[in-house]
């Protein structure tokens, strides 16, 4: 948590939240392959040891995309435990995400919505899932802190998803521990999670404290 929050009285509060994103962006851009893959088996096996994670049978996992903790391992090990797992599929236009059922990656993940890997279009009718039944979301992010905060890429699409279509569901952000802060500077929109998990350990947000 080496990343300084700007401060300043004449800084806007998005422009703090600007600055953070390209800060973390840059640095989490620089980890090599191999040393992003070794954090994120680490963070990989601290989300699978949790007992939110070995009793849910409904759970979204975003996708990762670029430099971000890499999930691909996460959905081999749910199907293989019997899990109903879902990804999130981008509609744009409506800013809402769908989980959609997946059974097979490879087969299942094409490039969608600015290049992430999303269900085939042929899925979205077929097997997307209501989000009232999801247990469990695996969230991705740019920024978190170590009371839950987390600051996303600006779109809003997992705080609308979280906050009107699945506010049920245990919120777990994943991030390298070069990604969290002391405190965020938060907004109002800006949904909480409940646990954040880096390789460095599991922070415990205020939802799950109460």
């Amino acid at each position: 948590m080496e990343e300084k929050i700007p401060q300043s009285s004449t800084v806007s509060l998005e422009e703090q939240r600007q600055q953070l994103r390209q800060g973390i962006t840059a640095r989490r851009d620089g980890l090599s392959p191999a040393l992003r893959r070794r954090k994120s088996e680490a963070i990989g096996r601290s989300l699978l040891a949790l007992s939110s994670w070995q009793a849910a049978q409904y759970i979204c996992i975003y996708v990762h995309f670029r430099s971000e903790v890499e999930t691909g391992i996460l959905l081999d090990q749910a199907l293989n435990q019997g899990k109903i797992v879902t990804v999130p599929y981008t509609l744009a236009a409506q800013h809402r995400i769908v989980p959609v059922r997946i059974t097979d990656p490879e087969r299942d993940l094409v490039p969608g919505f600015q290049g992430i890997p999303e269900p085939v279009p042929a899925l979205v009718e077929q097997a997307a899932i209501d989000p009232g039944v999801i247990e469990l979301v695996v969230v991705p992010g740019l920024v978190f802190d170590c009371q839950g905060g987390r600051l996303g890429y600006g779109g809003g699409f997992y705080d609308r998803f979280l906050a009107r279509e699945a506010p049920q569901a245990r919120r777990l952000g994943l991030a390298f521990g070069l990604q969290l802060v002391s405190r965020l500077p938060l907004a109002v929109h800006d949904i909480p999670m409940d646990l954040v998990i880096s390789e460095e350990g599991v922070w415990t947000g205020k939802r799950e404290r109460s």
